[in-house]
């Protein structure tokens, strides 16, 4: 648990530096998420074949691309609730590809407190591993 709360402290910050910004392709995201992965796999020595959502769910830590879109959910939300009016005026410009990514986990409003964002997040990756 060790060698996961320092990937999680050291490498993770600097793998998503901002990442909630970017626009990624698909592969792009791929890539991102199979080095996560294979961290996961190095500490757990599990093979390349093997899942390691069951290791995440279990060490209480999403995977990358959940991360991902997370982290672009909570910034949404800073933006649209901000008093700065560009910012404000920028969130409500990008509406459209946030809906994209907040509707595939039931968050529906930039009004949403963090903790029920971060909970639609971890509910939706808890119900692909239980599948």
């Amino acid at each position: 648990m060790n060698a996961v709360q320092l990937l999680k402290t050291y490498c993770l910050p600097t793998l998503t530096y901002g990442l909630e910004n970017a626009a990624l392709s698909e592969g792009s995201k791929h890539k991102i998420n199979v080095m996560w992965n294979t961290s996961f796999r190095h500490i757990f020595r599990r093979f390349w074949r093997e899942s390691v959502r069951p290791l995440q769910y279990f060490c209480s830590n999403l995977p990358l691309t959940y991360l991902i879109d997370q982290g672009k959910l909570l910034l949404w939300k800073k933006m649209y609730t901000s008093n700065n009016i560009i910012l404000y005026s920028l969130s409500r410009h990008i509406h459209d590809r946030f809906i994209a990514v907040s509707s595939q986990y039931g968050v529906f409003s930039p009004l949403q407190s963090v903790g029920m964002i971060k909970s639609a997040v971890w509910l939706s990756f808890a119900e692909t591993v239980n599948s």
